[in-house]
């Protein structure tokens, strides 16, 4: 039986895969935290520690391009903001435009389900005893 270094060593220098995009990196997400998440309810062995660290660095990548996608969305507000001031309609239009195409990407996902099931999740909820957000 492998010892847990001789273990590390087959998978420390695993490969991510790329987030090139927006798009790519919420589809990274997605798949890789629906991972973790089946992983950390589990028993964790040595195996499904080593799939951990594997698919870590995949998520590390992915986020790091989310943050960069939310730093632009950022400043675009920021540009909508001065615009607004300014009453400058073509700066709002035109920087609105650009941060309401990344944050509606973002959150697509999470607006599908408070359109769509927000009572049913709150009925969930209460009999699991949740709070309501």
């Amino acid at each position: 039986m492998p010892s847990f270094a001789q273990e590390e060593q087959q998978y420390q220098h695993f490969k991510p895969e790329p987030s090139d995009n927006l798009h790519q990196a919420i589809m990274n997400l997605n798949k890789y935290n629906a991972e973790l998440q089946k992983i950390i309810e589990g028993d964790m062995p040595p195996k499904d520690m080593a799939k951990v660290h594997e698919l870590t660095y995949t998520l590390e990548v992915a986020l790091a391009r989310l943050s960069k996608e939310l730093d632009v969305a950022a400043n675009s507000l920021e540009e909508v903001h001065l615009g607004s001031e300014a009453m400058n309609k073509q700066r709002v239009e035109g920087f609105g435009k650009s941060y309401l195409e990344t944050l509606n990407h973002v959150l697509g996902k999470h607006n599908q389900h408070h359109n769509g099931n927000h009572k049913e999740h709150m009925k969930h909820n209460e009999h699991s005893g949740h709070s309501n957000h």
